[in-house]
């Protein structure tokens, strides 16, 4: 089921982390992940590992290459499996206080003192490791200084290797076979929770790991939410309805993202056309706008075309991915610059660069929130655009009953 990268790939990556390390002068970097939606919240640790734990765990990866790294796994029946996928020398329980294991391997490695980078899981919700953990570790070692550098780090993965492009060629395929699976098999009758078995399903038989699976049925007639829900219900599936839905399937950790609204049994009805019309054209535009030196307010005017047509958003427009999410970031905010302006100051934000993965998902609803659709893809940065790595058709998908 796991899969791992060469040795070149994962020298190019510690590489990166030392050359860190040395910039700010740290003597070492210490990680914490936690499971998080399918195992995203790992994504740092993974990163340098290829562990993927399904609890928590710490990562002491030391400035001297000649010093080993040392992986300590949160629970004790995971390390077996661990040395297995772990793609570093030393693999141990963390015991039920980490802080104290962790402490110990940095006074056999002569890092008591001195400047010790810290990443935890997200510098944007700024989510780190746990509090009683940290105060732990100040006491064992109090001259010590600890440094987030959570930020910092998680810009090493922003810009993707021909080898994670790869990864997330093969994830996307995946996410396409559930989609497409998912497509099949809708029936009128079938519950919401029925329809996230098949998703399931069908990516489990593909070699994959489930990641999300969001959606929301509800009469077109009668709309009643904007975004796919993260908890599916009990509502039957009825004709004349629309499933609006958010799937993502990874491959080891590299996760592939789609958005595809379903219309059961009969075609769109006009509202619902017009706001996939419009949503399709938001995704052309900022596709074809997405190239390296584009920047994020070039972004946001190529969307500014849902505004125009009286529509806002409620989830990101635009956002890093891979194996979370990651900047560049274009959140709802960017609704207050639309319809476009060019007199009005807009920041440029970040600057795009090739092999960067980003989902482009506009999201267009209407001011009531009551009606809403998802459409978008994960694509890699090229000089010609942004190049959705998934093969799905961007056409309303029409389930023939």
């Amino acid at each position: 089921m796991w899969a791992r990268f060469s040795e070149q790939e994962m020298a190019r990556r510690w590489s990166l982390a030392r050359d860190l390390m040395r910039r700010i002068e740290l003597g070492g970097l210490l990680f914490y992940g936690s499971s998080g939606t399918n195992r995203h919240d790992q994504a740092n640790i993974f990163w340098l590992t290829n562990h993927l734990d399904l609890h928590h765990n710490y990562l002491v990866a030391p400035l001297d290459d000649s010093t080993e790294p040392a992986l300590y796994v949160g629970l004790l029946n995971h390390v077996p499996n661990a040395r297995e996928v772990a793609q570093v020398p030393i693999v141990e329980w963390g015991g039920y206080n980490p802080a104290q294991k962790i402490a110990e391997r940095l006074r056999e490695i002569g890092l008591q003192k001195g400047r010790l980078g810290v990443v935890g899981v997200k510098a944007k919700f700024g989510i780190g490791m746990p509090y009683q953990h940290y105060l732990e570790l100040r006491k064992a070692l109090p001259d010590l200084e600890l440094v987030d550098v959570t930020g910092e780090f998680s810009r090493l993965r922003e810009v993707k290797s021909e080898e994670e492009i790869a990864w997330l060629r093969k994830a996307a395929e995946i996410t396409d076979v559930a989609i497409t699976t998912l497509y099949e098999r809708i029936r009128p009758g079938m519950a919401e929770y029925e329809l996230v078995g098949i998703i399931h399903g069908a990516v489990w038989a593909e070699g994959g790991l489930p990641h999300i699976t969001f959606l929301r049925s509800m009469p077109m007639d009668a709309p009643s939410g904007c975004v796919p829900a993260q908890n599916p219900s009990n509502r039957s599936i009825q004709r004349g309805d629309v499933i609006i839905t958010e799937i993502s399937a990874s491959f080891w950790g590299y996760t592939g993202q789609i958005h595809r609204p379903f219309f059961v049994g009969t075609d769109p009805t006009p509202e619902w056309q017009r706001m996939f019309d419009v949503a399709l054209e938001a995704y052309r535009r900022i596709t074809q706008t997405i190239k390296p030196g584009a920047t994020e307010r070039s972004v946001i005017r190529a969307g500014s075309v849902i505004g125009e047509n009286g529509y806002a958003i409620y989830d990101d427009l635009i956002h890093g991915y891979g194996v979370d999410i990651l900047p560049p970031l274009i959140d709802r905010s960017c609704c207050q610059y639309w319809p476009w302006d060019e007199d009005r100051s807009v920041p440029e934000g970040r600057v795009f660069e090739r092999n960067m993965a980003i989902v482009v998902q506009p999201n267009p609803i209407t001011p009531d929130e009551r009606m809403g659709l998802q459409l978008g893809a994960l694509t890699v940065v090229t000089e010609q655009g942004a190049v959705a790595l998934h093969r799905v058709p961007f056409d309303p998908l029409i389930v023939r009953i």
